[in-house]
């Protein structure tokens, strides 16, 4: 599954971001750790933004591998980010 961002639907909520991603008429919820990307409250969302290729293919993966939490979501820590980006994520 190639999930991508849905237009609009990146929710900055109360220790994490939420995005709504999509492949087709299939939906996925992503949760992005606040302290995944040490991002502060008002530069959450442009964090996101910034890391969003890297984020997509995370989503991707564990989709794919069925790492879906209880809650139907998928979350993203900062374990997930480091591995994933080679440890150059800044």
């Amino acid at each position: 599954m190639r999930l991508v961002t849905l237009p609009g639907k990146i929710l900055a909520k109360a220790n994490h971001t939420l995005i709504i991603m999509g492949d087709g008429a299939a939906r996925q919820a992503v949760c992005v750790l606040d302290e995944a990307l040490k991002a502060a409250n008002p530069q959450r969302i442009d964090a996101v933004r910034q890391h969003l290729g890297l984020i997509e293919r995370i989503a991707s993966g564990k989709t794919d591998r069925g790492e879906v939490a209880f809650d139907g979501r998928v979350w993203i820590t900062s374990a997930d980010l480091t591995v994933n980006s080679g440890g150059r994520l800044h």
